[in-house]
């Protein structure tokens, strides 16, 4: 049994739920995800794929349940817990994604150390994390290269060597075992599975859309402009200008092509629909991003975002039209957040949107570029997870 204590971010479930599928389709082994928060919940049960999958494969449960009762909400987190440690008594293993001495993972990591595994939250190999932060550690100063809390359990799932030995310096193996993974979304059983069930999920949902043609993938950011200060205020409206402009110039280009966009779990809905209410062709949807960008000629945000990446390895075209606070601009420069991912990067100019997004749009759609190769390798499952 695998039990993982994911946080209320859908990155951490698509971050690891690769790995979880595989390890399922290897030994049967039951996969239980236990979520610390409602809003995790909802956003699990948003994206229907990530849902179903985790179904599939064992099944997931609110820790304290969804009572409003504060001391009975207790009472049943602690029974839930006491029937995880039970599990662990009899050789479960655990996965976790907290660096901090969270009061669960750190009872269970005082028992049962040799099967608490902390998983990085992103297997993407970006190269932000070395960038200027804003950490701090319990007296109140900045963490220095190097010089992170280790994590609780005695194992470490990593996807990054470099990010790690930046964190934690190359200690860490004398502190830990290591077991070095790649990205985990564009492992070759997870993309199979996803490229089986695409037409199955499109027409569920999407029935009676005609992709045949290729789709327009627009990937949301939050665009609320709600509880900012004035700065990132200022950046959130000029970001709902870009998606506006997005919108009517993909209108005017697309032809037949539909436009889907997924929403971030913090996306302003509200505002979205308002927007698109003027609008045909375009759809939001809760499919996972890999079955998306399998059917896309090519990905737009306004803010970067890691599906990008996916995106990227696939070998489909990706267009960053954004506007970023001066704060990152200014750490950045005239580059993206994720520059080895964004094919082309337009920083707040419409026009060169339109022109890219227009030259996009009038190359011939080809889905057998899209075809995974079964021939890709990936690094093996560490045998003690498995």
């Amino acid at each position: 049994m695998l039990i993982v204590f994911v946080t209320n971010k859908i990155i951490t479930v698509d971050t690891i739920l690769p790995i979880l599928f595989e390890i399922h389709q290897y030994n049967n082994q039951k996969i239980i995800l236990v979520v610390s928060r409602k809003s995790g919940i909802s956003v699990i049960e948003k994206n229907v794929i990530i849902n179903d999958t985790i179904n599939k494969i064992g099944f997931k449960f609110l820790l304290g349940g969804k009572y409003r009762i504060r001391w009975y909400k207790r009472i049943v987190g602690s029974v839930q817990f006491l029937l995880l440690f039970v599990a662990g008594v009899f050789g479960a293993k655990f996965i976790h994604f907290d660096t901090l001495p969270i009061p669960p993972i750190r009872v269970l990591s005082m028992f049962f150390s040799s099967r608490v595994f902390y998983s990085e939250r992103d297997s993407v190999p970006h190269s932000f994390y070395s960038q200027s932060h804003s950490h701090k550690n319990k007296f109140g100063l900045f963490y220095t290269q190097g010089n992170y809390p280790v994590p609780l359990g005695g194992n470490i799932i990593s996807y990054n060597r470099k990010r790690l030995y930046y964190f934690y310096g190359q200690g860490i193996h004398e502190k830990r075992n290591v077991y070095f993974l790649g990205s985990t979304r564009d492992r070759y059983q997870w993309r199979k599975y996803l490229y089986e069930k695409s037409n199955y999920y499109f027409n569920k949902f999407h029935q009676g859309i005609d992709k045949s043609n290729g789709i327009i993938f627009v990937v949301l950011t939050y665009y609320g402009i709600e509880n900012f200060n004035k700065e990132d205020t200022f950046s959130q409206k000029k970001l709902r200008k870009n998606f506006e402009n997005t919108v009517n110039a993909l209108s005017a280009i697309k032809g037949d092509i539909p436009v889907f966009l997924k929403p971030h779990h913090g996306t302003d809905l509200e505002y979205v629909n308002s927007v698109l209410s003027g609008y045909d062709g375009f759809h939001v949807t809760y499919l996972h991003p890999l079955m998306l960008i399998q059917n896309a000629r090519f990905v737009v945000c306004n803010y970067y975002s890691s599906i990008l990446a996916d995106a990227h390895g696939l070998g489909v075209p990706t267009v960053e039209y954004t506007y970023y606070p001066s704060y990152i601009k200014k750490e950045l420069g005239d580059k993206s957040m994720g520059s080895e991912y964004v094919d082309w990067f337009v920083y707040d100019e419409i026009n060169s949107f339109k022109k890219i997004a227009s030259n996009l749009v009038s190359k011939d759609f080809n889905h057998k570029q899209l075809v995974i190769n079964s021939e890709n390798q990936d690094d093996m499952l560490p045998a003690e997870l498995c």
